[in-house]
């Protein structure tokens, strides 16, 4: 999925009906025996509309990083709340964890928030309402976005913010079956 499809899927919330799973791919054609030859035609077909468009200056370009576990505080995104579909990411939060995380960010308690499975969907969370401070603040930075990566949970949220998973599969993920994710996922356009 190219970036500009991920900021545009970004701008219309979240990436709600972008992910691009197996069952949204067209059958392969029948008896096809030459998987070297779908693939080069696959690769033509996508190509072509990219070699038109003109490489951007480094200076015209951004990329977003996203925090990991351990980068969590008690107060942590309390400065966010105040822009727009915050308040919202918190709340689907809330439906989908079954707790209260803005009030666990908020107000703790400490050991709480330390916790693997309490910190790793707040680090979520508050990446992804940073992206909404951002997107607020400097527009720009999320047009030219040409690559998103992350530190540990941190890849969930850049993956969020490419379109390639949904806001709610970024939170349910259980903690222990974060470790068998590819680690160090890179998206670029």
């Amino acid at each position: 999925m190219s970036v500009r499809v991920a900021r545009a899927a970004w701008a219309r919330g979240w990436g709600a009906g972008c992910r691009r799973g197996a069952a949204d791919l067209p059958p392969p054609p029948p008896r096809a025996v030459d998987v070297a030859e779908l693939l080069r035609d696959a690769t033509a077909a996508e190509e072509g509309p990219r070699e038109a468009a003109a490489r951007r200056p480094p200076g015209q370009c951004s990329v977003l990083l996203f925090p990991g576990q351990g980068s969590q505080v008690v107060g942590m995104g309390r400065g966010l709340l105040r822009y727009p579909r915050v308040r919202e990411l918190y709340a689907a939060a809330r439906s989908v964890l079954g707790y209260d995380l803005l009030e666990l960010s908020l107000h703790g308690p400490r050991e709480a928030l330390d916790r693997t499975a309490h910190c790793q969907p707040a680090v979520f969370v508050a990446s992804l309402a940073a992206v909404e401070k951002l997107h607020h603040l400097q527009p720009a930075v999320i047009e030219n976005c040409v690559a998103a990566a992350g530190f540990s949970v941190g890849e969930f949220a850049a993956l969020v913010f490419a379109g390639a998973m949904e806001f709610s599969e970024g939170l349910g993920f259980p903690p222990s079956s974060r470790a068998l994710i590819v680690p160090n996922a890179l998206l670029s356009g």
